[in-house]
Order: structure tokens, then sequence, then C-alpha cells
């Protein structure tokens, strides 16, 4: 009992600490998470702070749900390489392997993408992806999720053969047609992408305003938000290990002629770190 009355006093207090920061009433909160490369517990080698964890990252989603500007509002999104660093052969402790795949489920997210070697690493551990996960394909596929009354079209980024080698432009093509196939269903148009820094940037730069948002994991740094050449895609990336969740605030939807993202104006952008104000969720914890 005393735990549970600790734990909710601190996501109150967080709650309120995340209100003050966005003081803003959202039309959509995105948060979203990648490049977690299997870590589940505290990052060993970020310093004092012992940033990230999947039982602070529990702690930080059901804040937010929670918190009355944004709760029935809220597109989590999770992946790609949450189990996998895509330039390595396996994650810290891949005999942890099931107990991560319980943890991501039991965060309830809206969306989860793996890539294909995940998949392979998690059946060779006995384990299969969360439930629900989307399994990345080697063409885009796309899907449609109601978040808030609002109907978003998710585009799932197709898995090149080659990590390492450049996205070819037949992908690129492809992806931004499997998007422009969601308009007019939708009010929101997500990219969820595997593909790194350099690729992504091509993309949103030569495919103007295929989607509205992009979610970037794989290679290259992570920040909270750029936008594309001609601001009709707003772009941000995963930070590595778990560390930290990326928020986008959207005050406003795409829809208008001429609209184009203005930090301030119709988005708030932030990278919130797991650090030692976000306590674990016992619920998570235990499952390590």
């Amino acid at each position: 009992m005393r735990t549970s009355s600790i734990l909710f006093g601190v996501m109150a207090a967080l709650a309120m600490t995340v209100s003050q920061a966005f003081a803003a009433d959202p039309a959509l909160t995105i948060v979203f998470a990648g490049n977690t490369y299997g870590y589940y517990d505290p990052c060993p080698t970020c310093g004092a702070q012992k940033l990230g964890g999947l039982a602070k990252r529990s702690t930080y989603l059901k804040a937010l749900r929670q918190n009355p500007a944004t709760a029935g509002k809220i597109l989590a999104v999770a992946g790609a390489w949450e189990f996998l660093p895509e330039v390595s052969s396996a994650p810290p402790e891949p005999e942890k392997m099931p107990a991560v795949v319980k943890a991501h489920e039991a965060l309830g997210y809206d969306v989860m993408a793996v890539t294909p070697d995940e998949v392979k690493l998690l059946a060779d551990k006995k384990a299969a992806p969360p439930k629900g996960a989307v399994v990345l394909d080697q063409a885009p596929t796309a899907k449609i999720v109601t978040i808030g009354g609002k109907a978003v079209g998710l585009v799932f980024f197709p898995m090149p053969r080659d990590v390492s080698a450049p996205v070819p432009d037949k992908l690129m093509d492809q992806t931004a047609r499997a998007a422009s196939e969601l308009r007019g269903k939708v009010a929101l148009v997500v990219g969820i992408s595997p593909w790194g820094a350099l690729d992504e940037e091509t993309f949103v730069n030569t495919r103007g305003g295929a989607v509205d948002v992009l979610l970037g994991s794989g290679g290259g740094s992570g920040f909270s938000s750029r936008t594309s050449k001609d601001g009709k895609t707003l772009w941000t990336r995963a930070y590595i290990k778990g560390k930290t969740v990326n928020r986008l605030d959207l005050l406003a939807l795409p829809g208008q002629p001429g609209f184009a993202w203005k930090v301030g104006e119709n988005f708030v952008a932030k990278v919130d770190p797991l650090d030692e104000t976000v306590t674990q969720d016992p619920a998570v914890e235990q499952l390590f």
C-alpha cells in the first residue's frame, strides 16, 4: 500500500510538471521511443543519473495518460530497434528478451514497430514479438488508428535489405505513395522509420509533405524536432538506450491551405529524460 501511495504521488507531481511545461491544450500528443537496443534497466553508462529504463518509461506514460490536458489524446509509439542495435549482433542481455517483451507489452503502446532481425532474435530466445507489434516488411505498410476521436494514418517504412547502404529511390517512392493513399481518410499522416538520419532527411526534403510527422530511428543522432525545408513534415528522432522519451504536442493539425509546422505556434517539442525524478513502476520492474 505504501509503495502504491508513493508511486501515485510521484506520478501526480510528474503530471503537474508536464502540464506546466506544456500549458496549451494539444489537439494530439505523440510520445515516441526507439533505439532502445534491448536496454530495460536505467543505462549503466550514462553517469550518476542512471537515465532510462522501461519501468521509468511506464511511470512517464501513466502520468501523461492521467493528465487532463493529454488524457485520451496520446499516440504512444515505440520502435524500431527497441530490442536490437541495428549495427550489432545482440542486445546487452539476450537471455532477458522474453521479459523485455512482457515489459513492452505492459506499457500499452498504441503502435510498436519491430524489424525482421529483431523477430529472429526473439525467436532464438523463444519469445514472440509483443502482441500487436507490426513487423516491418520489404514494402511499406499502412494502418489507421483513432486517437481522441481523430483518424491518424500510420505508414511503416519498409526495411531495406542492407541497413548500411542508402535507401533506394524506389523504396522512398513506394513509401511516399503509401502515405498519399491515406490522404482524405485521416487528419494526420505519421511515418515510422528504421532508416537512420541520413535517409530520413533525404526523404522529408525530396518527397515534400508525404508524411506530416516522421518518427525516426536507426543510425544517427537523436533530436527533439526539425522540419523539412518546405515546413510540411515535422521530424523527430529517438535517442539511444531508452534514456529519454520524445514528445510532440501538436496544437493544430494539418488541413488548412498553406499549413506549415512552426514551433511554438502549432507544435511544441521536447525530449524528456527518464532521470531520478521519474520513479520505477513496480509492476514493470518486477518482470526482471
